[in-house]
């Protein structure tokens, strides 16, 4: 099963969740608002960004640049049910999260992201 990873992404005074996932050899990355205990039952908006490295699935630290910094909220495996161009239904298997996410294209890199497994942070 591929890969996922949630970081705590923080920059200045900003903070946000990039969630990560193993695609080929590169992470497709959505930038969640919310932090993921706030994500079962909820619709969230989040944007599709650019694909990630695969060191993201264990770096923690320090990006170049003034990017900010990184911290893994939550890992695991997932379970791909469909993944097209525009959307992306699968089941996340993780340490403090797991259960049924989907993720679908609303217009150019917004998405509407759909949790409804549980959490434990």
């Amino acid at each position: 099963m591929p890969r996922f990873v949630i970081q705590k992404h923080c920059r200045n005074q900003q903070v946000h969740w990039d969630l990560m996932l193993e695609k080929e050899n590169s992470l497709a990355t959505w930038q969640v608002p919310e932090p993921p205990e706030d994500w079962p039952g909820q619709k969230l908006t989040c944007r599709h960004i650019f694909n990630h490295r695969l060191i993201y699935l264990t770096y923690q630290g320090p990006l170049g640049n003034n990017r900010g910094e990184v911290k893994i909220a939550a890992s695991g495996r997932y379970q791909p049910k469909e993944i097209t161009e525009n959307c992306w239904k699968l089941t996340l298997n993780g340490d403090k999260i797991s259960g049924p996410l989907s993720l679908q294209q609303q217009q150019n890199d917004l998405w509407l992201m759909e949790f409804t497994g549980e959490c434990s942070f």
